[in-house]
Formats: C-alpha cells, structure tokens, sequence
C-alpha cells in the first residue's frame, strides 16, 4: 500500500479508487465512477463511528404518541343539564341550549367520545330548547294582550 504525504507530514493511506496522490483524491477526478468523493480518508462515516461507538444494540427512536384529546361529551352535558334546568323558569337562555345541542351534536361525531353520554345530552339540550321556545312564545302572546 502506497502512503502519500499529508499537509502536516503524516502518512495517510490513499482513498479507496484514487490515484494516490493527494491532487487527484482531493479533486475526485481520478475517482472511480462508483466510488463516493473521500475529503479525509482517515474519517469513518457516521454510521460506522455509532457502531463502532455504541455497538450493534442501538435503539431506534420512537417518538411518544400525542395525547388523545379531552372528551367533548362530559361539558355537552354539564351544558345541556344547565340549559334544561334555566329553561324550566325562564324562556331568555335559550342560547345556552343551542350551545348545548352544538356540543353535543359535535361530541356525538368524535370517535373517543361516550356515544351514551353525548345521546343524553342531546335529548337534553333539545327538551330545553322546547321548554325555551314555550316560555319565549307564552311570554310574547302576553304582551300582545296589554
């Protein structure tokens, strides 16, 4: 094996496919078509520097899985038992049913939420929105009276 004369005036070993000399390694004009361009060829490729550091016993990184996102169909329920209990004195939250209802048609359509607690308080939230409209609609037909 022939050695060829670094900067430094240390023997490096020529590069695997090149001449020999530091011209033609340093150019990769004498290179072989298939082999890759060596700038040191003292430098071991990452791959061979972890095996050689850590061993055959790597262990690929897994990244942690995103935590499920909270359910929806508890609050949608909280929502609809206070709208339903608002509705039974008076008509003017009705928007609070409406917001029960979105958020239980929305908890009805996600696929980790309790399909039973979201069919609960879209009953609810509809019966309130009843009780609402019929306080709203007496309270009217009131007023054209006086």
């Amino acid at each position: 094996m022939t050695t060829a004369q670094a900067g430094a005036g240390t023997p490096v070993a020529p590069a695997p496919g090149g001449t020999g000399t530091p011209a033609a390694d340093a150019s990769g004009a004498d290179a072989s078509p298939g082999a890759p361009f060596v700038d040191d060829p003292e430098r071991m490729p990452t791959a061979q520097l972890e095996m050689a550091a850590f061993g055959d016993h790597l262990i690929p990184y897994v990244p942690p899985e995103p935590p499920a996102p909270r359910s929806l169909a508890p609050w949608a329920l909280a929502l609809a038992i206070l709208a339903l209990t608002a509705s039974l004195f008076t008509g003017w939250l009705l928007p609070l049913g409406v917001v029960a209802l979105v958020a239980s048609a929305l908890s009805l359509r996600r696929p980790r939420d309790s399909r039973r607690v979201g069919g609960w308080a879209l009953a609810l939230a509809v019966v309130s929105l009843a009780f609402s409209a019929g306080w709203l609609i007496w309270g009217f037909s009131q007023l054209a009276v006086v």
